[in-house]
């Protein structure tokens, strides 16, 4: 049913993955972070979305970098439902193209619901599942809004969205 959102399973540690050595966890630095909460709150009461584009690195993903994408979704339904224009996710696959970066991920907001999969994400979700799903929750007046990442918990997504952690930044400065 719309607007219904199951919970998820966390995942235990940073190397537990949906077929043991999958990443389980994200590294996902302040700036992005911050990049993704101002874009939520740009986008108001209709769901902001985008792509995330970094590594996977062993036990967990790096976002390197969050490329918005405007929300192309039936003007009506932006406010429930994200698409990405799949030409957007191209081009942005060309410009990576022999970077060492790859798109890991796609990001959008529940402007207002809590950041768990809906059933909808999860659609999308099995037609991506070696990706990582961020979504960005509701802003709660005293700290902001609650950012949570997920991803298929088994291969086909027979067991349903699994919560992955969200590592904190490590220190840039000295290895």
């Amino acid at each position: 049913m719309e607007g219904e959102r199951p919970a998820g399973r966390c995942a235990r540690d940073g190397t537990e993955g949906r077929d043991g050595g999958e990443p389980a966890a994200l590294r996902l630095p302040g700036e992005v972070s911050e990049s993704l909460t101002a874009e939520a709150r740009r986008a108001g009461r209709e769901e902001a979305c985008g792509i995330l584009v970094g590594r996977r690195e062993p036990g967990r993903f790096l976002v390197v970098r969050a490329v918005p994408c405007e929300n192309v979704a039936a003007e009506g339904m932006r406010r429930r439902r994200f698409e990405i224009d799949p030409r957007r996710l191209i081009e942005e696959e060309r410009a990576i193209r022999g970077t060492g970066e790859e798109v890991v991920g796609f990001y959008h907001s529940h402007p207002a619901s809590e950041p768990v999969p809906s059933e909808v994400d999860g659609t999308y979700m099995a037609l991506w599942p070696d990706m990582i799903w961020v979504i960005i929750g509701p802003t709660p007046a005293e700290d902001g809004p609650r950012i949570r990442a997920w991803r298929l918990a088994a291969p086909r997504g027979e067991e349903g969205p699994r919560e992955v952690r969200i590592l904190p930044q490590r220190n840039t400065s000295g290895g």
